[in-house]
C-alpha cells in the first residue's frame, strides 16, 4: 500500500509537472517565438545540461539511490549519513568546478556545438552569454538531483514529487517578469531561480534526515564504489544525450527564415511529442519495472517475457491514437498551444510539419522505455549502449541526407526512422534471449491497434474537411476539440470491435480504481 501510494503520488506529480512544463513552453513561445534568440537559448541550454547530466545529475540518479540504500541496509543509518555527507560535498565541489569551466570554455564549445550559428551575426555571442548563465543553473540542478535521491533512498517521496512543480512555477513566473524587460537572458536567469528553488524546497527535509556536508574523503570505500557504478552509467547516458543532440547540430546548419529558426522549430516539436511519452510510456515502464526485476531475479523467463509483452502492448495501445492526432491535427494543435505573440503563422507551419515527422516514430520512442527496462532488469546495460552507438552514426547520416531534401522535418523524420530501427534491434535481441517474445500475440495486437489508429486518422481528416479554419485560436479550439473527440471515439470503437484485449485491461483497471 505504501508503494502504491508513492507510485500514485509520483504519477500525479509527473502529469502536473508535464502540464506545467508545457505551460512554460507556451510562455516561452509567446515571448520569443521560434526566432534566432530562442535557437541560441536551446543550444546554450543543452551544452551545460549535457555536461551536468553526464558528470553529475543523470549519473547520480542512476547510481546514488542503490549505493545509499545498500549502506542503509548493511551499515546502518550513521554510516549512511557519513557517506551521504561526503558525497554531498563531492557533488558541490564538482558542480563549482563545472560552473567555472563553463565560464571559461563557453566561447570554444558553442562554435563546435552549433557551427551554423556563425552565419548569423551576433548569434554565437548570444549563445555564449546564455551558456555562461545556464551553467550556474546546472549547479543547483545537480544539487537538487542529489537531495532527491537522498530523500527517496529514505522512502520520502512527497517533497521530491512536488519539487519539480515549484521549479516550473518559478521559471514561468520569472520568464513573465524578466522576459519582457531583458529578453531571452531573462529566461536563462529564470532557470537559475527555478533550479535553486527546486533544491532549496527539498533541503529542509533532507537536513531533518541528517544530511550535512562533511569533509571530503576520497579514500572512503563508498566513493570508489560510486565511481565504479558511475562509469558504465556515464557511457550509457553519453550515447543517449549525443544521439538526442545530433539533430540540433545539423539543424544549426540550415538557413533560418524571418522568425523561424530550424533549431527552435525542432525543439518545440520534440517537446510536444515528448509530453505523451512522459505521461504514458514512462508511467507504464516505471509501473512494470519492479515486476520485471522480480521475475529476472527469480530466473522466471516465462513471467518476464509475459510482463514485457504486456508492457509493449499497453504502450502501443496508449500511444497509437496520440500519434494519429499529432499527424492529422498537427496545425490546430500547434496553433492552440503556441501561435500568439512572437510565435508566427510561419512558425506554426514549420513546427507542425516537424512534429508530424517525429510522430511517425512516436510508438518506437515510447516502446524504447519498456524495452530498456527489461534489459536493466536483466542487469544488462551494455546492450542498449552498443546498439545506441551504431544508431548515432546512422542518425547523423540520415540527418544529413534528409535535411537536404526536407529541411527541419527531414531531421525529425530521421529521428523517427532511427528510433524505430533502434527498438527493432533491441526487440530482436530480446527475442533471441527469451526464445520468444509472444511475437504472434504482439503482432496481432499491433495490427489491430494500427487499423484502429488509421480509421481514427481518417475520421479526423473528415472533421478537418467539414470544419472551417476560422480565427487562429477559435478555429484551432473547435477543430482540436471535435477532431480529437471523434478520433478517440472511433479508435475505442474499432478496438472494441476488433477485440483488442488491452481495452479490457484498461477498463478493468479504471473500474478497480473506482471501487
Amino acid at each position: 500500500m505504501r508503494l502504491a501510494r508513492a507510485a500514485s503520488l509520483m504519477a500525479a506529480a509527473t502529469v502536473a509537472s508535464r502540464v506545467l512544463g508545457l505551460i512554460r513552453e507556451i510562455v516561452t513561445a509567446w515571448l520569443f517565438g521560434a526566432t534566432n534568440a530562442k535557437a541560441a537559448y536551446i543550444i546554450a541550454y543543452y551544452v551545460p545540461f549535457f555536461v551536468q547530466r553526464l558528470l553529475l545529475g543523470g549519473t547520480l540518479s542512476i547510481v546514488f539511490i542503490p549505493t545509499i540504500s545498500r549502506y542503509l541496509a548493511h551499515h546502518g543509518e550513521r554510516e549512511a549519513r557519513t557517506v551521504s555527507g561526503i558525497l554531498f560535498t563531492l557533488v558541490f565541489g564538482m558542480g563549482i568546478l563545472m560552473v567555472i569551466a563553463g565560464q571559461v570554455l563557453a566561447p570554444l564549445i558553442i562554435p563546435l556545438a552549433a557551427p551554423g550559428f556563425a552565419a548569423s551575426p551576433g548569434l554565437v555571442a548570444l549563445a555564449v552569454q546564455l551558456t555562461r548563465i545556464i551553467f550556474v543553473a546546472m549547479l543547483f540542478l545537480a544539487l537538487s538531483v542529489y537531495v532527491t535521491g537522498y530523500l527517496q533512498a529514505h522512502q520520502q517521496f512527497t517533497v521530491p514529487a512536488f519539487a519539480p512543480l515549484v521549479f516550473n512555477v518559478v521559471i514561468i513566473a520569472g520568464t513573465l517578469l524578466l522576459g519582457p524587460t531583458i529578453g531571452i537572458q531573462g529566461l536563462a536567469i529564470s532557470w537559475i531561480l527555478g533550479t535553486a528553488a527546486q533544491f532549496l524546497v527539498q533541503l529542509p527535509s533532507a537536513r531533518r534526515l541528517g544530511l550535512r556536508m562533511l569533509p571530503l574523503d576520497l579514500r572512503h570505500p563508498a566513493v570508489g564504489e560510486l565511481v565504479k557504478l558511475a562509469v558504465p552509467a556515464m557511457l550509457g547516458l553519453a550515447v543517449v544525450e549525443i544521439n538526442a543532440y545530433v539533430g540540433r547540430f545539423f539543424a544549426s546548419l540550415l538557413p533560418p527564415s524571418p522568425g523561424v529558426n530550424p533549431v527552435a522549430v525542432l525543439d518545440y516539436a520534440y517537446e510536444v511529442i515528448q509530453a505523451p511519452v512522459g505521461i504514458f510510456a514512462i508511467s507504464i515502464a516505471t509501473a512494470i519495472f519492479p515486476l520485471l526485476s522480480r521475475h529476472a531475479a527469480a530466473d522466471n523467463t516465462a513471467d518476464l517475457r509475459a510482463t514485457t509483452s504486456l508492457g509493449l502492448r499497453a504502450t502501443v495501445f496508449a500511444i497509437a491514437p496520440v500519434a494519429a492526432i499529432a499527424i492529422v491535427l498537427r496545425e490546430p494543435l500547434i496553433q492552440l498551444l503556441f501561435e500568439r505573440g512572437q510565435f508566427t503563422v510561419e512558425a506554426t507551419r514549420a513546427v507542425a510539419a516537424a512534429m508530424a515527422a517525429y510522430a511517425f516514430g512516436l510508438p518506437a520512442i515510447a516502446i524504447y522505455y519498456v524495452v530498456t527496462r527489461t534489459f536493466y532488469a536483466l542487469h544488462d546495460m551494455a546492450t542498449p549502449v552498443r546498439v545506441g552507438v551504431f544508431m548515432i552514426a546512422l542518425n547523423a547520416v540520415l540527418d544529413y541526407l534528409l535535411m537536404r531534401w526536407l529541411g527541419a522535418p527531414g531531421i525529425a523524420l530521421a529521428t523517427a526512422i532511427v528510433s524505430t530501427l533502434n527498438v527493432g534491434a533491441l526487440l530482436w535481441i530480446l527475442r533471441g534471449r527469451f526464445s520468444s517474445l509472444e511475437g504472434r500475440r504482439l503482432a496481432r495486437t499491433t495490427v489491430r491497434i494500427g487499423v484502429a489508429a488509421v480509421l481514427s486518422a481518417v475520421a479526423m481528416l473528415g472533421i478537418l474537411q467539414i470544419l472551417p479554419a476560422g480565427a487562429a485560436f477559435a478555429g484551432a479550439v473547435l477543430r482540436m476539440t471535435i477532431g480529437a473527440a471523434v478520433g478517440g471515439v472511433v479508435y475505442l470503437a474499432v478496438c472494441r470491435l476488433l477485440s483488442v484485449e488491452e481495452l479490457r485491461v484498461v477498463r478493468e483497471l479504471i473500474s478497480a480504481r473506482a471501487r
